[in-house]
């Protein structure tokens, strides 16, 4: 079985530039092009669904959604939609890497092997600064964008707020953080040893599919597995698969592992320090909770221990720019749980906020509960 699913997923892989993917969108988002010395960046736009004279002074701030690998500002779609609906005061953006979604693309062997993970780091700075210039201009506020990061463009958007991996020019602030399924502050040996233990033909097939970076997600079964929860249907699977990239580059998660291998396997991972990570989040600290931490149950790469890890990191972080700024004790929140919303339990701890979500997979913006894992995205941002 394994052979000839090889065989026959070998000539779903694409070798060729592939065109830009205009993904249909709902009338109460439109499509923008970022220029860029290389080319047009995809930006999504979607402004509040609240009154004109609301929309000069927002109550809350933009919030602004990084996709991770094999992704695009469309994965999004369902949780903008769901805070517009839901009368989200802030303007909503959504942008594509290049080479992903309506961005411009690259032939494959310059993707693949050529765009360092600085480059992919520069796309979203690009689109950032566009939002951030649209909300002085147009809603005269300057108010901070709150980020929104799966997996990879979690590990990303880490990277951004650490100030410690790149160039000066490279580095953002934000009101708020949320991670949806994403890469650590550890780094990413721990998720990659998960995929490959649910996917052990792994190596193999990737071998006989000369390293193409989509051979791990070759076939509609494969993107279910790596990406959803059971319930997922999987007759679904073939329309989230289309608008997803032909290639990409493996710059991006080479940029995120970490330190060393022979470091990890002796159990000591680590790639960044989330004190710097917090102390470029505006007001951290503050009482409110400005870290977010979202996974699925279901999500293959992650184990209860690395959610409890990466909270636990968070909170040494703001406890300790808590002491540095010499805050009041008391304005750290206590810690608190809500399981008002349907499939989805909340504990909220020192500042940071743990959402897990029943049945759902690694795409849980995505999955079944794409809407309850939304709605605990809203009473998030609302507080931050």
């Amino acid at each position: 079985m394994f052979l000839v699913d090889a065989i026959t997923s070998l000539f779903t892989l694409q070798w060729t530039q592939q065109e830009p993917k205009y993904r249909p969108l709902p009338p109460h988002v439109k499509r923008t092009l970022v220029k860029t010395p290389n080319g047009d960046l995809e930006l999504l736009v979607c402004e509040p669904a609240t009154s004109s004279a609301s929309k000069t002074t927002p109550s809350h701030p933009p919030i602004f959604f990084t996709h991770g690998g094999c992704g695009s500002a469309g994965v999004y779609l369902e949780w903008i939609t769901y805070l517009y609906e839901h009368n989200y005061s802030g303007t909503m953006y959504a942008y594509s890497v290049r080479n992903h979604g309506a961005s411009y693309s690259l032939p494959y062997l310059r993707m693949v092997l050529s765009t360092p993970f600085e480059a992919i780091q520069a796309d979203m700075v690009s689109c950032l600064e566009h939002a951030i210039r649209r909300e002085e201009e147009q809603n005269s506020t300057t108010r901070l964008p709150i980020v929104v990061g799966h997996s990879s463009g979690g590990g990303l958007s880490q990277s951004l707020l650490s100030g410690t991996f790149s160039d000066p020019k490279l580095r953002i602030r934000a009101s708020g953080l949320c991670l949806v399924g994403a890469i650590t502050s550890f780094g990413s040996y721990d998720l990659y040893w998960n995929w490959l233990k649910n996917d052990p033909f792994f190596p193999l097939r990737s071998l006989f599919h000369l390293q193409h970076p989509n051979s791990p997600l070759s076939t509609e079964q494969l993107v279910h597995n790596a990406f959803f929860g059971h319930k997922y249907p999987k007759s679904r699977t073939g329309d989230f698969k289309q608008w997803m990239p032909a290639y990409e580059s493996m710059g991006w998660p080479v940029g995120m592992v970490g330190n060393s291998f022979w470091a990890w396997a002796n159990g000591k991972p680590s790639w960044l320090n989330t004190k710097d990570i917090v102390s470029n989040i505006q007001n951290a600290g503050d009482g409110k909770d400005k870290i977010c931490v979202m996974i699925g149950r279901e999500d293959m790469m992650y184990r209860p221990w690395m959610w409890e890890k990466q909270c636990g990191l968070y909170r040494g972080a703001l406890e300790e720019l808590k002491h540095e700024k010499k805050m009041d004790e008391t304005a750290m929140p206590q810690t608190s749980s809500d399981d008002s919303i349907e499939a989805v339990s909340v504990k909220s701890e020192g500042g940071v906020r743990l959402v897990l979500v029943d049945d759902s997979g690694h795409h849980v913006q995505n999955d079944v509960y794409c809407d309850q894992a939304a709605e605990a995205l809203l009473r998030w941002a609302n507080q931050v």
